[in-house]
Formats: C-alpha cells, sequence, structure tokens
C-alpha cells in the first residue's frame, strides 16, 4: 500500500520515469521496493543490514541487493532515474554527505526523494503522551530529534545541500495524502499544504535533476 501511494504521488505530479532504474537507499527488506511500479527496468537496493533482506528475499526477488553505507554509494554518476531513502536519514551521522551520494546516482531528468520524520510536531506529543502515562519508545525520540537539523535546513533550498542547487523542488506530502485519503481533493491544495507542512508526523520532499 505504501509503494501504491508513493507511485501515485509521483506520477500526480510528473515525476515518476517510466521505464525507471530505481534505487532505494537504506531498502531494509526490500518489500517496499519491489512492489514499487510494475513499469521499471532496474530495481537496486542497498543497505548496511543485509539480514534484513536475507530474510525477506524470497518475496523481493525482482531487486538486486548491495551492502553499503549511505556515505559511500558503489554506483557510477547518473545511474538511476529514482532514488529514494524512506524513514533513513534520520540514522546517518553526516546526512549532508549520505544526500550528495544520491544525488550524484540520479541521471538528468531523475528523481531524488527522501522522507523526514517531522520532529517539530511530534516531540511535543511524545512529552505530552508521556506525561499522560504511555512510554515512547528511545527510538522514537531519538528519530525526532535527528529530523531538526534536516527540516530546518529548509528543503525548497536543496537541504543547503550544493548538489541539489536548481533542481526543481516538490513537497510530495500533499499528494501522498491525496493519494491515501481521496476526500483531501476537497480541501484546497494551499491549504492541505499548508496544514501539512506543520501537523504530518513525516515528509516526502522530492528534487527532480534539470535535463
Amino acid at each position: 500500500m505504501r509503494a501504491a501511494r508513493l507511485h501515485a504521488a509521483l506520477c500526480a505530479v510528473g515525476l515518476w520515469p517510466p521505464g525507471a532504474r530505481i534505487l532505494d537507499m537504506g531498502c531494509g527488506s526490500g518489500l517496499l521496493l519491489n512492489a514499487l511500479g510494475s513499469d521499471t527496468r532496474r530495481r537496486v537496493g542497498c543497505d548496511v543490514r543485509r539480514s534484513l533482506y536475507l530474510q525477506a528475499r524470497e518475496q523481493a526477488n525482482s531487486i538486486m541487493f548491495t551492502q553499503c553505507e549511505g556515505n559511500r554509494l558503489p554506483f557510477r554518476n547518473g545511474r538511476f532515474d529514482l532514488v529514494t531513502c524512506l524513514a533513513v536519514i534520520e540514522e546517518l551521522p553526516d546526512w549532508h554527505n549520505a544526500v550528495e551520494e544520491m544525488a550524484r546516482c540520479v541521471a538528468s531528468g531523475g528523481v531524488l526523494y527522501i522522507t523526514v520524520t517531522n520532529g517539530r510536531f511530534l516531540l511535543p506529543l511524545y512529552n505530552l503522551a508521556e506525561r499522560l502515562g504511555r512510554r515512547i519508545p528511545a527510538s522514537s525520540y531519538a528519530y525526532a530529534r535527528a529530523s531538526l537539523p534536516i527540516t530546518n535546513s529548509a528543503p525548497e533550498h536543496s537541504l543547503g545541500v550544493r548538489s541539489l542547487t536548481g533542481w526543481r523542488y516538490v513537497h510530495l506530502t500533499p499528494y501522498l495524502a491525496r493519494s491515501q485519503w481521496p476526500w483531501l481533493r476537497l480541501v484546497p491544495f494551499p491549504l492541505l499544504d499548508w496544514l501539512l507542512s506543520r501537523l504530518a508526523p513525516s515528509f516526502g520532499f522530492a528534487w527532480q535533476r534539470p535535463r
């Protein structure tokens, strides 16, 4: 379902490349990548945790897997039409360099898509939940805190990453929400975008390399 929503959102803004060569950085088991689109030429997943992929490889049999770190991707420049990084960027100490590496792998006209936790929204909720007696995992706090310098870097200004300068930026979160809840199409887009930029638990940011 997540793969279908992402595909629908990318199609809605003209960012889905037909016949795409896809790289998913931090692919985990590879199951989402395996389900993403039906018209792809190649699917490549990479992760430092090979064990997750090995547990699910019979279900993720359409992807090629490479074990590597996010700041040293073993691929040529411009190798992929779509590079994704889903719920992983917060784990990387040098996330600037990881974004540079992912951008390097994007082909002309291709797309880089990253999801980032909305720590500014979630941290107060976690604190409130703790005061009400609900235990929040330490990992959730860690993700939320780690997201703050990323979102504070202004995705519309390339997150401060030089390689993304001049790329077309799209805030994909409203399109993802509409693909999940079609009734949100009744909400004017500027209002929906404003609300989700503050209240969404996570964001979807996309950049398209100039042709």
